[in-house]
């Protein structure tokens, strides 16, 4: 069975192409392409919606052309990201997947981005997977918008056990790029950048390190940062370093804490990372480290799945096809009903 998946969240353009194996429950990548919209927003320090959506309406068809001359029209389902994401952005994936949904006389299934990056570490590096046998697990998504803990009880059954206050781990990086005045996307800047300084040269807080439950809170660290850069400008490239370094540590240490706890609060032997913040080099062997410590079966994503792809759509998809999921909530699909 072969299922297309389109992802058109934010401002990565992608599409994936992927088999399943109903009886084996085993499922593997065909093919899959991206475009990233990096270049284009950059000059305005992020992204700005309306251009994004113009963006995927100018780059899905031709993509989508590319990708059946490449895998032909054999197509036994769609899959779409529906949410959460940016509203225009979502509706060019959808609109495009309710028409070849209609052309192909396919059913069309609709995907919570979140349950995506939970699930993408089911995926091995030839990109092949199955259905999880191990239940409960910890899903521990971390993202330029998304920063949670999610105990996945069964399939379709979670509950969001812990969740950041205010700031996503990722945004925060990003703010504290801005405020160092690097070039957007700035928290992979700050990432490359902390893997020369020393992250005991500055001791910035941890909010909410303490506090015995699954709670987050990224935005008084970057305020802490920013009130340090004001009273101390970094006067070179180490100084820099160092403050990207300190502020990459305190984040991690927070990470850590709440995974800590969870852990041990539910019992959990198994944990499933994913999210763009999970490519963060640092952050992958602090929770290596600690996984094989606590004796924690950890699946890290590869690398090609840390960001928002579509491939990840179309995990979910496989999953929802053998569980036999259909008519998902709204609550549970996003922002948008298909």
């Amino acid at each position: 069975m072969k299922i297309l998946a389109i992802e058109t969240s934010c401002d990565e353009t992608a599409l994936a192409l992927l088999n399943l194996d109903i009886e084996s429950k085993n499922f593997r990548v065909v093919d899959h392409i991206l475009y990233s919209q990096i270049n284009e927003h950059s000059q305005y320090g992020g992204v700005v919606p309306a251009l994004a959506a113009r963006l995927h309406n100018k780059k899905l068809p031709v993509m989508l052309q590319e990708f059946i001359h490449r895998n032909g029209r054999e197509i036994d389902a769609i899959a779409v990201t529906v949410g959460p994401g940016l509203e225009p952005s979502l509706y060019v994936g959808v609109n495009l997947a309710k028409l070849l949904a209609e052309t192909l006389a396919a059913p069309l299934i609709p995907v919570n981005h979140m349950h995506g990056h939970m699930f993408s570490g089911l995926l091995n590096d030839q990109l092949e997977g199955r259905v999880p046998t191990k239940y409960p697990f910890i899903a521990y998504t971390i993202s330029g918008g998304h920063t949670e803990l999610v105990l996945v009880k069964d399939y379709n059954d979670y509950e969001i056990i812990g969740i950041t206050q205010d700031d996503a781990a990722g945004e925060a990086f990003d703010k504290v790029a801005k405020m160092l005045n690097l070039a957007y996307p700035g928290g992979p800047k700050v990432s490359k950048l902390a893997e020369i300084g020393d992250s005991e040269a500055i001791q910035f807080p941890r909010p909410m390190l303490n506090s015995g439950d699954g709670k987050m809170s990224f935005s008084g660290l970057k305020t802490a940062v920013l009130y340090y850069i004001k009273d101390n400008p970094p006067q070179n490239d180490k100084d820099i370093a160092n403050i990207c370094a300190s502020f990459e540590k305190a984040v991690i240490d927070v990470l850590l804490t709440k995974l800590d706890w969870a852990v041990n609060t539910y019992k959990v032997r198994q944990v499933v990372i994913g999210g763009g913040v999970t490519a963060n080099l640092k952050l992958r062997q602090a929770f290596e480290e600690y996984a094989h410590k606590n004796q924690v079966e950890l699946l890290v994503p590869n690398k090609i799945l840390s960001t928002d792809n579509a491939i990840m759509i179309g995990v979910v998809a496989c999953l929802d096809i053998i569980h036999n999921i259909k008519n998902r909530p709204q609550e549970v699909n996003g922002n948008l009903e298909i």
